[in-house]
């Protein structure tokens, strides 16, 4: 055993130091409050314990997730949101939800007007049942979803990169969210009470006392689980394990067993505390998805490997949030700036990057590639292809039906927001989950500076687009000191704190009052926006000559990115995401690459934020927030997130976009299953198919060559020769 406990993973001094300083910050704040007005000042810090007690608790499941398998679980909230419903629904009605799955004679019986297939949603159990008894169905659900995700999603990822890992965690997030819509609606749900929750007189405040229950159960479960991961076999050996797998392999553990365990632990644990928080703060579809980014904070911070400082850390973060709220409610005067929600994951990244270090790695024994980036030779044939390609999209966005054209206006607008995600993570290999954000700043700058400001567009929209980019490279620079899950999740608070700061009030990147407004594209008195006159224009909108004019900016970026790819630039980015220290050893100034994808990226992004700004004309931040941001990875990584090939088809499957639409009228209507299929298919792609839809058609394209080639006696075609060069 001392060989093992040899190799465990321990926790670092640094983030000790860190854990200290929020709790002295915090203790300083309550003496004072308690010298000056101890009423006031406790209130909103009582308060806090319950908002930071399940902060606390998500941080915990998320790092016994990590240190057992390496995986950042985005999904983590949505689970135990799925966990929560579950528990009411049984307390309330006594029904059990069956999974949700799409009705596949739906297209028949639509036809004949019959009902051929019944798929019950509810299982009844003969009425409200107790809540013991909910409650250890709920859990024993919970430890099936940690034995699923383990088995059939992240073991097969055991040893791939952490792009595939972070996708297919954004996959279960979209995946259950929309389970728990489909099933108990988007309504917000109330239960029972489990602990006593009377008011009691506590330094002079008078608070419930369910509060003090909560943060007692999350000491409890801190301790606990520190105690089993430090001095138990299993906990050692899990520990042992992330730090190098290859040697406690040899020495006779299961690393896959510990792993199974570890998810079913974090799972039951989601699960546990979402019982018991909905009867203090209710549940929603989407809270704990939103608490989550600030468990993330907490568990970021303990470098997802210390439950002490991660549960600390979210007991602060709830501390803190109360009472900036108190401050901002009595020092009205102060300007409104978001900066309740947005300064905890500010300081956060300032710190991360000031410790300038990458969350530690599994100690895999192999490792995975990220999708191959190809670089396609242009032949004749190509371009007799991508002609028709063009001309099609021309066709159908002037003469089509109205339906189709709007459709095909999302899908261009949509391919241009995934080349950004192409160029960052396909090119670099940095994972970004603001670009949404990126682009909304876009969307909000055009607004100001041509409708406020009463710009031309040849100016308002080159400065929009470079608000975009320097809002981008700001954000950029924790790239520099890190990279990885750890980036994924700075960019993801990120694009937080940029719409709580900007998108949700008024202000020159915000609302002009309750919405935004921008008015059409125009050059030389010319307007082509989508109500504009058209001269085919059938009296229908989007009208054809703002079809033509995303259908330009579509193809010129397009032809962009791929002669990026050849550029000496490109090859320097795919050098940097191969190997960073290779690269840099190599003569290549890796900081100024890495500013260069992130510059371009965010062009990209802030472009496909202006289009969407022209397309709507009236629009808010609800299209710009985070899980539009996670949506959009999800499309771009569904098509193929290295091609520009890829990133075309992703565009067809935007919300609204040509192939959602053409399938919903020839095919299937996915109707409310939009959500949760897209979800299943972004788990099965990052599992199985890590190049997508794309890389998966050329692989078939190939196949057809070479069967064709070897009925005429040729040998097999080489991929890579058929397609050009490929970076692997």
């Amino acid at each position: 055993m001392a060989p093992v406990a040899d190799i465990a993973v321990r926790d670092r001094p640094f983030a000790e130091r860190i854990a200290l300083v929020c709790l002295l910050v915090v203790g300083a704040l309550w003496v004072f409050g308690a010298l000056v007005d101890s009423p006031v000042f406790f209130q909103p810090a009582l308060f806090g314990l319950g908002t930071g007690a399940i902060i606390a608790a998500i941080a915990l499941g998320l790092v016994v997730a990590y240190r057992a398998s390496g995986v950042i679980n985005f999904g983590h909230g949505a689970i135990a949101t799925y966990i929560t419903y579950i528990y009411v629904s049984l307390t309330d009605t006594g029904d059990y939800p069956v999974p949700p799955i799409p009705n596949p004679l739906a297209p028949i019986e639509g036809i004949f007007g019959v009902e051929i297939l019944d798929i019950p949603t509810m299982i009844g159990t003969g009425g409200p049942m107790a809540k013991g008894w909910a409650a250890v169905i709920g859990l024993l659900t919970a430890a099936f979803l940690g034995l699923i995700s383990h088995y059939a999603i992240f073991r097969p990822l055991r040893y791939a990169p952490v792009l595939a890992k972070v996708v297919a965690s954004v996959g279960i997030m979209l995946f259950f969210q929309a389970a728990v819509v489909l099933r108990f609606g988007a309504r917000a749900k109330s239960a029972d009470p489990i602990f006593p929750n009377g008011p009691v007189d506590f330094l002079g405040v008078r608070v419930n006392q369910d509060r003090f229950w909560l943060l007692g159960t999350v000491a409890l479960l801190t301790l606990a689980l520190w105690l089993l991961f430090r001095y138990t076999r299993f906990g050692i050996a899990t520990r042992a394990s992330a730090e190098n797998e290859r040697f406690t392999t040899l020495l006779g553990f299961n690393a896959d067993y510990q792993a199974g365990i570890s998810w079913v632990l974090s799972t039951v644990l989601a699960g546990a505390m979402g019982i018991l928080v909905a009867p203090v703060t209710g549940v929603t579809p989407n809270l704990f998805t939103v608490l989550l980014i600030s468990s993330l904070a907490a568990a970021l911070l303990g470098k997802m490997s210390s439950f002490v400082i991660a549960a600390a850390t979210g007991m602060a973060l709830g501390i803190i949030d109360q009472q900036l709220f108190r401050i901002e409610f009595e020092m009205a005067w102060l300007p409104d700036i978001g900066i309740r929600r947005a300064l905890p994951f500010v300081a956060v990244a300032l710190v991360m990057v000031v410790r300038g270090e990458a969350l530690p790695s599994r100690g895999a024994v192999l490792l995975g590639r990220l999708p191959a980036a190809f670089a396609p030779l242009i032949t004749r044939w190509r371009l007799v292809a991508y002609s028709l390609l063009v001309t099609l999209a021309l066709l159908v966005s002037v003469f089509a039906p109205f339906q189709y054209r709007g459709a095909m206006v999302n899908s261009m607008v949509g391919v241009i927001l995934a080349l950004s995600f192409v160029v960052v993570t396909g090119y670099l290999g940095q994972i970004s989950l603001m670009q949404m954000a990126l682009a909304g700043i876009g969307a909000f700058a055009v607004g100001s500076f041509g409708t406020a400001a009463g710009m031309p567009m040849l100016i308002a929209m080159p400065l929009a687009v470079a608000c975009g980019i320097g809002f981008g490279l700001v954000v950029a620079l924790p790239s520099l000191r890190t990279r990885g899950a750890s980036l994924a999740v700075i960019s993801l608070a990120s694009g937080l704190a940029i719409e709580e700061i900007f998108f949700k009030r008024a202000g020159w990147f915000g609302l002009d009052r309750t919405m935004k407004h921008s008015d059409p594209p125009e050059i030389f008195g010319i307007e082509f926006g989508p109500n504009s006159n058209f001269i085919f224009n059938d009296g229908k909108i989007p009208t054809g000559g703002f079809g033509v004019f995303v259908l330009v900016l579509t193809v010129a970026s397009c032809v962009a990115v791929m002669r990026l790819r050849r550029s000496r630039l490109g090859e320097q980015m795919l050098a940097v995401r191969a190997n960073e220290r290779a690269a840099a050893a190599a003569g290549v100034n890796v900081a100024a690459i890495k500013l260069a994808a992130f510059g371009i990226g965010s062009f990209f992004a802030a472009l496909g934020g202006v289009l969407t700004a022209y397309k709507l004309g009236t629009y808010s931040g609800s299209q710009f927030g985070i899980f539009a941001s996670l949506g959009a990875l999800a499309f771009a990584y569904l098509g193929g997130i290295s091609t520009v090939g890829g990133a075309i088809t992703a565009g067809t499957l935007f919300t609204g976009g040509i192939g959602i639409v053409a399938s919903s009228e020839w095919l299937i209507d996915m109707g409310s299953y939009s959500a949760y299929v897209a979800g299943f298919f972004l788990i099965a792609t990052a599992v199985y198919n890590n190049e997508g839809i794309d890389g998966f058609q050329r692989k078939q394209f190939h196949k057809v060559v070479n069967w064709w080639r070897a009925r005429r006696g040729l040998g097999p075609l080489d991929p890579l020769a058929a397609v050009g060069v490929a970076e692997r």
